[in-house]
């Protein structure tokens, strides 16, 4: 597995310099499912888990993995899982509030360089929501391009995506139909090897289709 196509670039290889000594290896979380991580390094997939030195020394929920973080790990003797040592300093980052008593902030996921967000230009077309999304990608440091999604459902397509990008602040803005494919090739355009693409939207409007 080649690191470079997976987003590993100068930035990651300067921070990882202090863990090479010690044999440690670099993967990307891909998975996050509770305590328990599935990651992608040069010798492919690999399950993890966080080492108990790791966890001591955290203060922070932030502070945890996430899906797109770059970590150091070593592997664990007589296994095929691998232990997390370290976090990577992350370029981008997108958060919540953690549930809980206290207000805590937890990484839902990092390292994203373009960010689609997608609406559908049936029922769930809504300015507002578009402008909330834009502002958590702006916030979050990625690359937002706007994908208003079903333009074959919508005769009024034109009309909104002029309204759509009255209000984008000179994000770009591409009207797509991923049933007929009106589009979808200029969105491919923008995904280039070693960069990492995020979808945001609401349920049903076609960001499984799209990615497919």
């Amino acid at each position: 597995m080649d690191l470079q196509s997976l987003g590993w670039n100068f930035f990651f290889e300067e921070h990882f310099q202090p863990y090479r000594p010690a044999g440690l290896l670099p993967a990307r979380v891909a998975v996050e499912n509770g305590s328990l991580y599935s990651l992608i390094g040069e010798e492919g997939g690999m399950t993890a888990r966080c080492s108990g030195r790791f966890l001591h020394h955290i203060c922070d929920r932030a502070e945890m993995p996430a899906v797109g973080d770059w970590v150091a790990c070593t592997r664990r003797t007589a296994t095929d899982r691998v232990d997390i040592q370290a976090v990577l300093p992350r370029l981008t980052r997108f958060s919540r509030g953690a549930a809980g008593p206290e207000t805590s902030e937890q990484v839902v996921a990092s390292n994203i360089d373009t960010l689609f967000i997608v609406t559908g230009l049936d029922q769930n077309y809504n300015l507002r929501r578009i402008e909330r999304y834009l502002a958590v990608a702006n916030e979050s440091g990625a690359d937002p391009v706007i994908i208003l999604n079903k333009t074959d459902l919508c005769p009024e397509a034109d009309e909104r995506l002029a309204d759509v990008q009255a209000i984008a602040h000179g994000t770009p803005v591409i009207a797509v139909s991923a049933a007929t494919g009106r589009a979808v090739d200029q969105v491919k355009s923008l995904i280039r090897p070693g960069k990492t693409v995020a979808l945001l939207g609401s349920s049903g409007v076609g960001k499984s289709t799209l990615a497919n």
